[in-house]
């Protein structure tokens, strides 16, 4: 399975469980059933925010796996990727190294894996780390997803973040300080048995983790692929990724699957049949280099597709 399947998989099952009555606390006196309820939404917030953290340095891995197929010589690529894929991932991988030594894991492979792919950045098939990125802390915190973005010459980071997930409709909320929040309930939900993470922060969550990752794989995607092809806007950081694409769209509506392109009402294709809807509409947004986003009854965001290759 995809880290994105793979993520989308987890929300859901995360969301859908958060409605089960099992979860909602009863009456004072009902002291057994609200203490397995409140640890059992504890659970759930550490698993959702979690599969968030595993998106983010899954697909980061294979971005940069895509990037090191570049023919454009390293020295060329953007300065800090060039740093994360040296400095960086020899810090990281050293932490690593170290935490599954703890762990009686085989910590020397994994340092001469490391130290193998630091060395390519030199000469011969490069092949970036996936330490570079997204493993600078045993988290994932707000400033690592910036910082991964703006390794690939995303400008304003989180910004952009939040102007994407606002284009394809997931609500115009700030999704920084949103993160963050999330990251407190994690850690609270992981560490103090006193937490009590509510049913509705599991809903507010599993949303907003959904228009994170859409914004970051979107953003993320196309500028690995303007690096990987050599693209003189980014190399020189000269571009605002966001204005590079339109967003192209799947909505379930009364009258079928709609595809539609961003900023124009007018349907490109209405479907009656799910998959041939989306045979459909992927092919169209391939020819046109956009991504795809599938959204719901509500115009809510529920799927994306990149469709670049990446």
């Amino acid at each position: 399975m995809s880290s994105h399947d793979s993520f989308v998989e987890r929300i859901e099952t995360v969301q859908k469980a958060s409605n089960d009555s099992y979860l909602v606390d009863r009456v004072l006196t009902d002291a057994e059933h609200n203490n397995r309820a409140r640890l059992l939404r504890s659970g759930l917030m550490v698993v959702a925010f979690t599969s968030l953290e595993d998106f983010i340095r899954a697909r980061t891995k294979d971005l940069l796996d895509f990037i090191s197929r570049t023919v454009i010589p390293f020295p060329q690529l953007p300065q800090g990727l060039r740093e994360a894929a040296t400095m960086g991932a020899l810090k990281a991988a050293r932490d690593r190294a170290q935490m599954a030594k703890s762990a009686g894991e085989d910590h020397l492979t994994l340092l001469q894996e490391a130290a193998s792919q630091i060395a390519s950045t030199a000469g011969g098939a490069l092949q970036i780390s996936r330490f570079s990125l997204g493993y600078s802390g045993s988290n994932v915190s707000s400033g690592e997803i910036a910082g991964i973005l703006t390794a690939l010459n995303v400008q304003d980071a989180w910004n952009e973040i939040t102007a994407i997930a606002q284009r394809c409709g997931a609500g115009s909320m700030p999704l920084k300080p949103a993160y963050d929040q999330a990251m407190r309930l994690r850690h609270e939900a992981a560490h103090r048995p006193n937490a009590n993470v509510q049913p509705r922060d599991l809903q507010e969550f599993c949303s907003q983790a959904l228009a994170i990752a859409i914004g970051f794989d979107i953003l993320a995607s196309r500028a690995s692929k303007m690096i990987r092809d050599g693209d003189q806007r980014i190399l020189q950081g000269k571009v605002r990724i966001s204005q590079t694409f339109q967003i192209r769209f799947l909505d379930l509506e009364g009258r079928g699957y709609v595809e539609r392109r961003e900023s124009i009402t007018r349907a490109v294709k209405v479907t009656k049949d799910e998959e041939e809807a989306l045979k459909i509409s992927v092919l169209n947004a391939t020819k046109a280099s956009e991504p795809l986003v599938r959204r719901d009854l509500s115009s809510l965001p529920v799927r994306w597709v990149i469709t670049e290759g990446v």
